[in-house]
Parts: C-alpha cells; structure tokens; sequence
C-alpha cells in the first residue's frame, strides 16, 4: 500500500498532535509494590504536582466566574 500525498509525516501525537500529552509532575515507572525511597519520594512529589495543579484550575475556574459576576452587576 502506499500513503496518501496529503498526510502528514511529522506528528508530535498527544492530544490533538500538539505534543502535549497530559503528563503531570515526573514520568517515574515504579512498580506499585515499589517500596524503595526514590520510589517513594517520586510518588509522593507526583501526588503533590497533580493537587497543585487541580487547586490552580479551580481557582483560576473561580476567578474567572468571580470576575465575570461581577460585570454583569
């Protein structure tokens, strides 16, 4: 088979080929039953990236709702 003349032959992939594919804090593969202090610590640096990152987008959510209740007065 051949390819098509119009399709692309760089893709970045993720989401919507930008490249981005919606990894938070570090790409770390430890086992689950990795008990080892690296482990540990990269696991628990990656559950305080992703809180950080929820706490920013509900509060920028806010901030925008806030603001855009405030101009409708």
């Amino acid at each position: 088979m051949t390819k098509s003349s119009h399709s692309s032959h760089s893709s970045n992939g993720g989401i919507g080929g930008s490249g981005v594919f919606g990894h938070f804090g570090t790409l770390v593969n430890c086992d689950s039953n990795d008990k080892s202090v690296y482990c540990t610590i990269m696991k628990i640096f990656n559950v305080i990236m992703v809180l950080t990152i929820v706490f920013f987008i509900f509060y920028m959510a806010y901030f925008f709702f806030n603001s855009f209740k405030r101009s409708k007065k």
